[in-house]
């Protein structure tokens, strides 16, 4: 699969890179975009660009936890609740790709690759970690009893 080429670019494919699956059929076969890997909390760019939440699975494949784009990696990247939740489901790496066409193709890469690769964080009806605190029984003591379900 080769990495689909962008005005920023290729990004080589080496140990330290994955390529992600931007479509498995196109008139020239698979397409693909390679991303950086970095581990959570790593200090990322300013520049603009796409990100992916993953772990590695047990036969060593990644698997994608979620997917998104920003205007500036450092800013999205830092600690909130999409990368709570991610290490809640065994996120280890977030891969980064540095890409600075407008916002709006940004957007369409990312509306493809989770068409493609199906991120749980994506979905609707995902669990929030917010949620899963709530329902502890410390946040229930918490919380006045008619607020309690």
């Amino acid at each position: 699969m080769q990495a689909n080429s962008t005005s920023a670019g290729r990004v080589p494919h080496s140990a330290d890179s994955h390529i992600w699956p931007l479509s498995l059929v196109a008139p020239d076969g698979p397409r693909g975009l390679a991303f950086k890997i970095q581990g959570i909390g790593e200090r990322a760019s300013r520049r603009p660009g796409l990100f992916i939440y993953a772990k590695r699975s047990a036969d060593g494949s990644w698997q994608a936890l979620f997917i998104g784009e920003s205007d500036s990696l450092r800013a999205r990247l830092a600690f909130n609740e999409i990368a709570a939740d991610a290490m809640l489901l065994g996120a280890s790496d977030v891969h980064i790709r540095e890409l600075s066409e407008p916002p709006a193709i940004r957007r369409e890469l990312v509306d493809r690759l989770i068409a493609t690769n199906a991120p749980t964080l994506n979905s609707d009806e995902r669990v929030r970690f917010s949620d899963v605190a709530r329902a502890t029984p410390e946040a229930h003591r918490a919380q006045p009893k008619s607020q309690v379900a």
